[in-house]
């Protein structure tokens, strides 16, 4: 039936969406319809002469822009998304690929606030001890005068006046350290020229020392924590440009990128001039500390609310500090990365959003697809489904709308293949069932089949009956043609045989008996070769109507037992015969010719060369020696489906 075209299809060589002429003009005309809208709106605002006017029109000219991109973006993924692997690709790279980015730059953002507060704690730490170190000198002096750090200059006080020491300190004991808890005091003083150093007392007035550091602050600082500090009182016009950040009733200082006051940091972190240091090496890492307030060494007042100290340190520095012991973390600033991680898991929980909203709908259409095959399984070809998509996923439902109009046509061609097929199915099964279901395994004896027919029902035919307590016999036979009237014969064959074996007839008269049945039938011939084993005295009986030989293996050598004789349904009765004494060990083959004359891609037979090869090659029970034979076949042919029938039948005689 020829296919009816929908005014609303494109040629599917287009890939694009299809759309009702109507719908495509209205698109159309109103894209066209905007842009003199917005060309009249520009030029108004542009010869507007009051600003009242320039503003309305400046409005209404945005407004119309902001309408016709989104007009146009709504057209452009329109298009875009037509095809279902453009959505699902697009919402797998929202799914898939979007956060991959989003967690790497949350892991750099947290990094880098871990190492930040890692530089604050290395900062704090060499603070901390060294004030330590200040207190400990001053107690020093005033406890046992000896030798005198370099670092440090000293004031001795006894009833409040300075009785010696150095003249930058004050001339009497200051009153405001009596006031300190404990009576002694360590922390940021100003020198006369503002400049903030770390002071110690130790005893009092009637009998005290103060100590002063005398050296670089920030220089002794950097040496013991490995970060290059800068130090900055709150009233320094330096620390103008520092930004400070409140976050959680926190406030955090966030410094310039520079280091202004001091030389030599790339020294200091080994950098030599001109060298390009690894990222690990560069001082890529800013933090800021905020200390305690700087009083006046004289009276005690607060000259500076706090000393801000900028941190510069290095990615390697943080690594050897971090893994060479304990670290502190601060609440705040996990608080801080928390926080980042919620911006951000918010963005990406809106990108899942949008995934999965894409993908209902695809998921939507596709099950009422499923829906519509179901009931189409079901039978009923009356099944359409409404398509209001202008994608691929409405291409597919009016092309599924047309198959079940076309499907009515081939309902009765499929069940006519259906029923041949059950059929087919019926004699392969009867055909099965026509074999021996389970092989004789005795002390005595040992079997390995082979059975492949080469069409759906096969011409060849094996048997192993029991005739009595000491005696099988095993029977192989091939009837000529393929297809069920071959499988129907062979069924005819098989019941026969049993009735004869069953009466104890000879094999010859068995073979006979078989003849004048096949003769009834005409046009049609079976070989075959029955082998009477008394499996006590090891007595082998052979007989033969035109079949393949037969083959003994001892000890590694093979014979070829060939019984010349007529085939069942051929002119005269003579068949070949021949009795022979198994001994312990001793191997016996039966098979068809499908396996003999299994050709390669050249048209080479495997020929019986070959089979006494493979049957040569010392295995040691039945199962080994049929793997062999198969094996070798399988080479010779490459995997070449079977052109006849191939049976096969191995004995191994124990004792």
């Amino acid at each position: 039936m020829p296919r009816s075209e929908s005014p609303e299809r494109k040629e599917p060589a287009t890939g694009r969406p299809s759309l009702r002429p109507s719908r495509r003009g209205l698109l159309l005309a109103g894209g066209l319809l905007l842009l003199p809208i917005v060309a009249i709106t520009g030029l108004i605002w542009l010869l507007a002469g009051s600003a009242a006017a320039k503003l309305v029109a400046g409005i209404l000219l945005i407004g119309a822009l902001l309408v016709v991109a989104a007009f146009f973006l709504a057209r452009m993924i329109q298009v875009f998304l037509w095809r279902v692997g453009r959505r699902l690709a697009f919402s797998y790279f929202l799914i898939g690929v979007l956060p991959i980015p989003m967690v790497g730059l949350l892991g750099l953002l947290n990094g880098y606030l871990l190492s930040g507060y890692f530089l604050g704690h290395l900062y704090r730490d060499a603070s901390e001890q060294l004030q330590h170190d200040t207190t400990r000198a001053a107690v020093n002096e005033l406890v046992s005068p000896g030798p005198r750090p370099d670092d440090y200059v000293f004031a001795r006080y006894i009833d409040g006046r300075r009785v010696s020491g150095d003249d930058r300190l004050p001339e009497t004991w200051p009153d405001w350290l009596a006031e300190e808890e404990g009576g002694g005091y360590e922390g940021f003083v100003a020198l006369r020229d503002g400049t903030p150093t770390l002071i110690a007392s130790a005893g009092g007035p009637e009998e005290g020392v103060l100590a002063l550091f005398n050296s670089s602050l920030s220089e002794e600082l950097s040496r013991r924590s490995d970060v290059w500090i800068e130090l900055y009182r709150s009233d320094d016009p330096e620390a103008s440009s520092v930004t400070r950040l409140s976050l959680g009733g926190q406030e955090f200082s966030l410094l310039p990128l520079t280091a202004k006051r001091m030389t030599g940091r790339e020294e200091f972190f080994g950098i030599q001039a001109g060298e390009e240091a690894s990222l690990m090496s560069r001082p890529v890492l800013w933090w800021g500390e905020i200390a305690g307030s700087v009083r006046s060494i004289e009276t005690g007042e607060m000259v500076a609310d706090y000393v801000l100290a900028s941190l510069n340190g290095t990615i390697e520095i943080v690594t050897e500090h971090l893994f060479s012991g304990s670290a502190e973390v601060d609440t705040a600033i996990w608080a801080a990365a928390i926080s980042a991680t919620v911006v951000l898991g918010g963005i990406y929980a809106l990108a899942v959003m949008m995934a999965l909203f894409i993908i209902f709908t695809l998921s939507r259409a596709v099950n009422r697809l499923s829906s519509a095959t179901e009931r189409v399984m079901r039978a009923d070809f009356s099944t359409r489904i409404p398509v209001k998509r202008r994608d691929q996923i409405g291409e597919l439902q009016r092309s599924f709308n047309e198959m079940t109009a076309n499907l009515e046509q081939l309902v009765a061609a499929e069940a006519q293949k259906e029923t041949l097929e059950k059929e087919l199915k019926i004699a392969r099964e009867l055909q099965q069932s026509l074999l021996p279901a389970n092989l004789p395994d005795n002390e005595s004896l040992e079997f390995s089949t082979l059975f492949e027919p080469s069409a759906a029902i096969g011409g060849d035919y094996f048997d192993i009956l029991r005739i009595d307590d000491s005696r099988l016999a095993v029977v192989i036979a091939d009837v000529s043609g393929h297809g069920l009237p071959t499988g129907l014969r062979m069924a005819m064959l098989k019941a026969a045989l049993v009735i004869l074996v069953e009466e104890s007839k000879a094999p010859e008269e068995i073979l006979r008996r078989l003849d004048q049945m096949v003769r009834a039938e005409r046009r049609i011939f079976v070989t075959a070769t029955i082998g009477i084993v008394d499996f006590r005295s090891g007595r082998l009986e052979l007989t033969n109507a035109g079949h393949p030989p037969t083959y003994l293996i001892r000890a590694g050598s093979v014979e070829e037992i060939l019984l010349p004789g007529n085939p069942l349904g051929m002119l005269g009765e003579t068949y070949g015969r021949q009795e022979l004494d198994l001994e312990p060990g001793d191997h016996v083959v039966w098979l068809s010719d499908g396996l003999i004359e299994a050709t390669n891609g050249k048209g080479e037979p495997f020929g019986y060369e070959r089979v006494r090869g493979a049957l040569s090659n010392g295995s040691s029970n039945a199962v080994e020696l049929r793997d062999s034979l198969v094996g070798a076949v399988a080479t010779h042919t490459h995997g070449k489906p079977a052109d006849d029938d191939r049976t096969l039948v191995v004995m191994r005689y124990k004792s």
